[in-house]
């Protein structure tokens, strides 16, 4: 009797299993088994694996920037995890009021993974055939880099013949970790010269020279490449090989992939192979900013497409200006033709490292002794304030034999901070150091504040003032948050950032040094009067329409 009991109640516990089964979409399929996969890994896992996965909301967005055509469809997903973004794509298939043959290549290399990808690519498989669809699933459980490694041969955009159609529609959340110079992966490339960039960039690259020449690509990947030296020949080549026509942006660092603790800002992009006689290419460019990955307060903003691009210093950034003020911005600083370098400047990253270094540090003595220490808490507003006693931070360096080489002269200088929260209300935060303020001969910057100066000689006191009162205005930070997405302010960045002449800089100083301004609307209104930009784009900055 209790077997009876024992049987009845396995029998209901499977129907209800199987009923929820049939009423689980195939997103949130994937995503539970996601979710399992995860609890089962350790955080040290996933970053050596360069893992992170996707929401069921972020797949549905991706999916629903293809323009679906066509009765056979070949789909990629080159980095397929437990297989979400494959699921939101049946998904969308299973909307359309057509019957299509669907080829599914999908790659996986975790071999803990493809038990859960293979679930449910068959649940796919299953929904799509009820409704009449012709469906042929292979999941490959290779290395996508590895397994076609043969297409970074040559420069060749697309080297697919017959037996092998190109494919339709790529999808992809790829993997995300450094390359090593040595790596198998960038041995791969062969004469195919991208320099050394993330993995990710390799998946994009890969996934663009097997697309059809009327196909499209869809993938979420970290911001970094649109700037940066590192993936300066990774960005000229695709570049020349893609048509942009969607970029989606999130207004929180924090909740895309918040599971994993992902502070990374990531961008969703949707490109074309650029090809002669493409049709339908577009002058515009479609950005989308949403606070989240809810999508709920999405909002649309369409660009020309030559708004999206920053030449400078023989490179092109990306640009994302996500609003018509950041093109009023734009349009403002056209005429601005210079950069550090034609103005006689440069920066670079103070050569303090704490840790290395934390024998030679100490509070301050007095100037035969120590020299002063600044840190990034030493800037506040457009002032460098020293001393400033802070937990941990000691305040000097010793004047030993070991420390001469990490010290620098006694100059003016611009200091400004390298690290920010995309939260914060600015990107930029730059202070003033002007040497007549100091006794010592030198002075030790710490490694999280880049410092700019005058390659031969030295700035002058306005020059000084001029530029770091031009770095704290809301008109030069948008115009940064436009080319850059990370938290760090790398020397590189400001670098190709455009400025004015030398000569309106220093004018600057003088006004600004007269009239001692706030950081806020009256800097603003003052370093937009001297360089001839509408008041208006001051005023929207602040609120004040």
């Amino acid at each position: 009797m209790k077997i009876l009991q024992e049987s009845k109640i396995l029998k209901t516990n499977l129907i209800q299993d199987l009923e929820k089964f049939e009423q689980e979409s195939l997103t949130d399929y994937a995503e539970n088994l996601a979710e399992e996969h995860l609890q089962g890994s350790n955080a040290e896992q996933k970053k050596a694996k360069g893992q992170f996965f996707t929401s069921k909301e972020v797949a549905r967005f991706m999916v629903g920037l293809f323009d679906i055509k066509g009765e056979r469809i070949r789909f990629l997903d080159p980095g397929a995890g437990a297989g979400i973004l494959t699921a939101a794509f049946c998904e969308r298939i299973l909307s359309l009021k057509v019957k299509v043959a669907l080829n599914i290549d999908a790659y996986e290399n975790d071999p803990l993974l493809i038990p859960s990808l293979n679930k449910v690519l068959q649940k796919c498989k299953s929904a799509l055939k009820k409704k009449g669809h012709d469906v042929h699933i292979n999941i490959i459980e290779n290395d996508f880099i590895l397994k076609n490694a043969s297409f970074f041969d040559n420069e060749g955009l697309s080297l697919w013949h017959d037996k092998h159609p190109a494919f339709d529609y790529v999808i992809s959340n790829p993997p995300y970790y450094k390359l090593n110079v040595d790596s198998v992966h960038a041995k791969t490339m062969k004469g195919f010269d991208l320099g050394h960039p993330n993995v990710y960039a390799l998946f994009m690259t890969l996934s663009l020279r097997l697309l059809n020449p009327e196909g499209e690509m869809v993938f979420i990947t970290p911001r970094s490449f649109c700037s940066g030296l590192y993936y300066k020949k990774f960005r000229a080549w695709l570049l020349k090989n893609a048509v942009f026509s969607h970029i989606h942006i999130f207004g929180s660092r924090k909740d895309v992939f918040e599971q994993e603790g992902v502070l990374q800002e990531n961008i969703i992009l949707k490109v074309a192979p650029r090809k002669p006689k493409r049709k339908n290419i577009e002058s515009f460019v479609d950005i989308t900013v949403s606070k989240n990955q809810s999508f709920e307060d999405i909002k649309l903003h369409r660009v020309a497409r030559e708004e999206i691009f920053h030449e400078m210093n023989e490179d092109t950034l990306i640009k994302i200006p996500t609003s018509q003020l950041h093109i009023q911005i734009q349009h403002a600083v056209k005429d601005w033709r210079y950069t550090l370098y034609n103005l006689g400047l440069e920066v670079s990253t103070g050569p303090i490292v704490h840790f290395r270094v934390k024998e030679l540090l100490k509070d301050f003595v007095d100037e035969k002794t120590t020299a002063p220490l600044i840190w990034m808490h030493n800037i506040k507003g457009m002032e460098v304030v020293w001393p400033e006693k802070k937990s941990g931070k000691e305040t000097a360096v010793r004047l030993v034999e070991d420390s001469k080489a990490l010290l620098l002269p006694i100059k003016n200088y611009v200091l400004i901070k390298r690290f920010s929260s995309k939260e914060q209300e600015r990107r930029l935060y730059a202070g003033l150091f002007l040497s007549r303020n100091f006794n010592s001969t030198v002075i030790g910057i710490e490694n999280h504040v880049n410092y700019l100066y005058r390659r031969h000689g030295d700035m002058t006191p306005n020059g000084a003032v001029g530029m770091t009162a031009l770095l704290n205005t809301a008109i030069v930070d948008e115009y940064f948050r436009c080319l850059n997405g990370n938290t760090q302010v790398n020397a590189s960045d400001l670098r190709v950032l455009p400025f004015p002449c030398f000569d309106s800089i220093e004018e600057i100083g003088k006004v600004v040094t007269a009239k001692k301004p706030e950081i806020g609307f009256q800097l603003d209104s003052i370093v937009a009067a001297t360089l001839g930009i509408s008041d208006q784009i001051v005023r929207s900055l602040h609120g004040k329409n």
